[in-house]
């Protein structure tokens, strides 16, 4: 329901961000998520329109008169956003979606994977940060190849997610399919190429898709799968696609028990920061599709075109 008051107080809250922007030297104003996002866009902008400068706002006053952050205090700003008052949030399901809003003529940016952190976590940035924190040495371990078949494990469990959604919502719901994602990593998971975390990974996913066919055995995911190729969500990349908070955890620390094996292993490693350092110290831009949308859309809200 319409409330004028709320509305109208979000505005006068919007128009404040915009006339202080004189006082910060800033292109335009930002509602964050939360401060843990400034890292990452401040990344992506800089990367976009290094002569910018930009102010980030992690967390507002609610209508309700209390500090808050996340996305649905960011969505209140959806009817007052312009060239200086833009929002940046994570995608979760919405790209996958397709709502209507998350565009950037909206002046909304967003992830188009489920976080910024499945950004930091793209295979190319994780085989980079594992090299400089072993630095001169390297790791027999190759997150790119560890990824793609995580990738393909877990697919199937998206495309099941997504199809359930329209036909019992209750049936598999996201935090169930986050639960799975979790796992207990192993000593020495690094043997063959964390094959022991696959494995378990793979069990699940084999038992949860028996489980389905048995109580939907007409079940028709097609035009699921379909439509998740269509927005760029395949096999091979579905990593980008899952909760990020599940997948950086494990990802950091699979890379630090590298790094501490191999620095407890060899002599000579010149590196002293650690492994999650060099993961959120870098972003792989141009070399995936998911990043070159979020740059893309970054210069349609500044009208720059190339």
């Amino acid at each position: 329901m319409f409330d004028p008051e709320k509305h109208r107080f979000y505005e006068i809250a919007a128009r404040r961000f915009k006339a202080e922007l004189k006082l910060y030297g800033a292109t335009a104003a930002i509602h964050l998520e939360n401060k843990n996002d400034e890292i990452f866009w401040g990344k992506v902008l800089k990367h976009t329109y290094p002569e910018g400068k930009f102010r980030f706002i992690s967390s507002s006053r609610s209508h309700t008169g209390n500090i808050t952050c996340g996305c649905t205090q960011c969505l209140q700003y959806l009817d007052f956003l312009d060239e200086k008052f833009w929002i940046a949030i994570d995608s979760d399901y919405r790209y996958l979606d397709e709502q209507p809003f998350m565009r950037p003529e909206n002046y909304v940016l967003q992830t188009y994977t489920y976080s910024f952190e499945n950004h930091f976590c793209f295979a190319d940035n994780l085989n980079l940060a594992l090299q400089k924190a072993v630095y001169p040495k390297s790791v027999d371990f190759d997150f790119g190849s560890f990824l793609r078949e995580y990738s393909r494990i877990i697919y199937p469990l998206m495309v099941w997610q997504l199809y359930l959604n329209y036909i019992d919502r209750q049936a598999f719901p996201q935090s169930v399919f986050h639960r799975m994602l979790s796992v207990n990593v192993p000593m020495q998971f690094w043997k063959n190429n964390g094959e022991v975390i696959l494995n378990v990974l793979r069990d699940r996913s084999k038992r949860f898709q028996n489980s389905m066919k048995r109580r939907y055995p007409d079940a028709d995911y097609t035009w699921h799968e379909a439509r998740c190729n269509e927005l760029g969500v395949h096999r091979d990349n579905c990593y980008l696609y899952v909760r990020g908070h599940n997948l950086y955890d494990l990802i950091v620390y699979m890379g630090k028990a590298l790094v501490s094996h191999a620095r407890s292993s060899m002599e000579g490693i010149e590196s002293k920061k650690s492994f999650e350092h060099y993961l959120t110290s870098n972003v792989c831009f141009d070399k995936y599709p998911e990043i070159v949308r979020l740059t893309d859309d970054v210069r349609k809200v500044l009208g720059i075109t190339l």
